[in-house]
Order: structure tokens, then C-alpha cells, then sequence
């Protein structure tokens, strides 16, 4: 098929691609890059890999970054409302003529690969070609396989790890660390704040053979923009990465007052929470956080995907008043037909009735809290906001 040339052609088609799926592995995208001659090489990364936070730390690390006067690009996924959320350069998502421009030379090489191989590509020649100072990359899924993890970082970074993708990344703990751990360059720095001791073994076995330097990272208590009291955690983690890059302190407090992160213990309006959490570990600590909150009923809005520990995520959820269950947009979503048995809650197919009907049994006190999937929060934030969306 002819490749499409406008922007709103090439969002088609990339979608196109990330509905065929997703293949681990590296081989496909370091050969890509081969072919363009290697421009990888030409940047200096910060990778970035966990089970949750990893968009914050990222977000936080590259703020602190800017506060210092460099250029930074970031690669995060997935995206909430527009795909160009994805590549960023000092916090702003790349324009549209930007991503046509590098869709186009990614695609020069008539190369066939994945949605997130691709995206990988786009934001690699895009951040060479903008000359950044620093790269931040988030790894899709995992590490050791990722097509984010295609050459040398200059900073590895594990933010905590929990049981999430079991069926591809190991059933234990240990097992999923070992795959994240894959992200380690030789001989450079690799920062975490791994408290399990499965984990940290893991970790610290895969930095002994590489040789390189290992960071455990402490809760920061400088005043943070991002809330919820687990953003302590991820802000300890950016300023160690930031301390080993020569960053002073009075740029590491700057960026981490001035991080923005959205989607994540985000007010949509006075009483509507909104949080991306989406696995176990993630439930628990928005839980901690819900618990602090003064109001006087709790109604929860909550879709799920189909592969996560739904069953535990539900048994966990805050005490509340009603709970509705809703649907995303994405095919691996859990249909609302597919409720386990037993579950009392209202259940609404539309993620914005859902949400209406919330509000319309929500008193003035009360507070409606969006949880469960970074999809459901995209989705409503993209129907309550479309002249941002395509």
C-alpha cells in the first residue's frame, strides 16, 4: 500500500499497526537503525524501565533537566489523548509537521515494524535532528527485550517492581526484575529504590556483571507539584539520576516542584479523581492516598484490561458506595459482559455515561474517584476535550 503523507493519514495508519499487535525483541529495530546509520549513538539516554512510575520519573527527570538548561526529549507510552504525547522535547509534544516529517524518513527505508518499534524510531531521529542534550526513554514493556533498549544508556533506572504481565515477563518477582534489569549498560550507572529483596538481587546481580554503579534511591521531601505520597518515591529516583549527571540541588528541587505529569491523582473537576493506576501495587498506593481525602460517600468509576489481576485489583479497591463498571476503548479491554460473578457494582458500557451517571448520584461532599486503566483515563479525558485529540 502507498504510504499515507498527511498527518491525519499517518495517524491512521499507525493505528492501523498498533491494533496487529506487539513482538518483544530487539533485532528488528537495531537493524532499523543501522540503516540510518546508527543515530542512536549521537544521544545521550536516560532509560527507564519498573512496573509503575516510570512516566513520572520520567516526567520529573526531565523537568529537572530543563530547570538546568538542557534540551531533553522524552519517549514515553502510552499516550492519554494524542499520540504526539509520546515525543516530547522540553515537555512539549512534538508538532504535527514534526511527526509527519519523521514518519516519513523512518519510513524511507520501506522497513516493516511494529506500532511501538516504529514510534521508537520516529523519536530517536527526531531528538538527532533537534539536537537534544539528553534523551529520556521509556521501555514499552519490560526491558531486556524492548525496543527501547537498542544501545548504551547513560543512566539505567528500575522504579519498583510488582507482578504485572506475568504471562511474558515471569511469574516471580525475581523473574521480572531479571527481565528489567536488561536495560543495564556496561559500565555506566543504574539507579532504583527496589526495597523487595527479590527484586534488589536480581538487579544487583545484572549491575555486577556489567560493572556498573548502583544507586538506591531514598524518598525525596522536597516539595512536589506530581501528588500522591508514592511520588515521593519516583522523586528520589529522578534526583539520583540527576545528582549523577552533575545536576545541583537547586535545580533538582526547581524541576520537582515544577514536574507535570497528567493523568495521575489528577482533579478532572472539584470532586472527580482521576488515576492511571492499573495493576495491584498501583491500587494499593493510590488506596493510601484515596484514604487521606476528606469526603463523604466514595464512588468509583473503573474499567480494567482483560490480562491484569482484575479479581485482586477489585478486592483492593477503596472502601466505597457504589462502584461502576465501565469499559475502554482498546481490545484488550475486559467487557462489561465478562464481570466476574459476584461483583455488585452498576455497569455502564460507555466510559461517559458512566461517569454522568456518577455525577448524577455524587453529592457536593462526596467524591468520584476514575481508576484502573490508563485507557479509561485517556478516554475520558479525550471525550471531556476532543479539540485536542485525532
Amino acid at each position: 500500500m502507498d504510504l499515507p503523507v498527511t498527518y491525519e493519514g499517518i495517524v491512521n495508519y499507525m493505528n492501523s499497526l498498533e491494533f496487529s499487535g506487539m513482538k518483544l525483541g530487539i533485532e528488528r529495530i537495531r537493524e532499523a537503525l543501522q540503516l540510518f546509520g546508527n543515530p542512536e549513538k549521537r544521544l545521550k539516554i536516560i532509560h527507564i524501565t519498573g512496573t509503575n512510575g516510570k512516566g513520572s520519573v520520567a516526567a520529573m527527570t526531565s523537568k529537572i533537566l530543563e530547570e538546568a538548561g538542557y534540551k531533553v526529549g522524552m519517549f514515553t507510552s502510552p499516550h492519554l489523548v494524542d499520540v504526539r504525547e509520546r515525543i516530547k522535547i522540553d515537555g512539549q509534544d512534538i508538532t504535527k509537521e514534526d511527526f509527519r516529517e519523521a514518519f516519513l524518513e523512518a519510513k524511507s527505508k520501506l522497513l516493516e515494524l511494529t506500532f511501538f518499534e516504529l514510534m521508537t524510531l520516529m523519536a530517536v531521529l527526531h531528538f538527532v535532528k533537534k539536537k537534544v542534550d539528553y534523551a529520556i526513554f521509556e521501555v514499552g514493556l519490560g526491558g531486556r527485550y524492548d525496543a527501547t533498549n537498542f544501545g548504551a544508556s547513560l543512566v539505567s533506572v528500575i522504579t519498583k517492581i510488582s507482578l504485572d504481565h506475568t504471562d511474558i515477563l515471569g511469574k516471580t518477582i525475581a523473574e521480572i526484575a531479571s527481565d528489567k534489569s536488561g536495560i543495564i549498560t556496561q559500565g555506566q550507572t543504574v539507579v532504583t529504590t527496589e526495597e523487595n529483596k527479590e527484586a534488589l538481587e536480581a538487579i544487583k546481580e545484572e549491575a555486577r556483571g556489567k560493572k556498573a554503579k548502583l544507586i538506591i534511591a531514598k524518598r525525596s521531601d522536597y516539595p512536589l507539584s506530581l501528588k500522591g505520597h508514592f511520588q515521593k518515591e519516583n522523586a528520589g529516583i529522578a534526583a539520583e539520576v540527576a545528582r549523577s549527571l552533575g545536576i545541583g540541588e537547586e535545580m533538582i528541587r526547581k524541576g520537582l516542584l515544577h514536574a507535570k505529569w497528567p493523568g495521575r491523582f489528577e482533579y478532572l473537576e472539584k470532586n472527580i479523581l482521576l488515576d492511571c493506576a492499573h495493576n495491584p501495587d498501583a491500587i494499593i498506593a493510590l488506596r493510601k492516598d484515596v484514604e487521606t481525602l476528606k469526603y463523604d460517600k466514595l464512588v468509583i468509576v473503573f474499567a480494567v484490561s482483560r490480562n491484569k489481576d482484575y479479581n485482586q485489583m477489585l478486592r483492593l479497591l477503596p472502601k466505597h458506595h457504589k462502584l461502576i463498571f465501565t469499559q475502554t476503548s482498546v481490545t484488550r479491554r475486559l467487557q462489561i459482559d465478562d464481570i466476574p460473578e459476584g461483583v455488585e457494582c452498576v455497569k455502564i458500557r460507555e466510559p461517559v455515561k458512566a461517569l454522568e451517571y456518577a455525577k448524577s448520584i455524587a453529592g457536593e461532599k462526596d467524591l468520584i474517584l476514575v481508576c484502573g486503566s490508563i485507557f479509561l483515563v485517556g478516554d475520558l479525558k479525550k471525550a471531556l476535550s476532543p479539540s485536542k485529540a485525532i
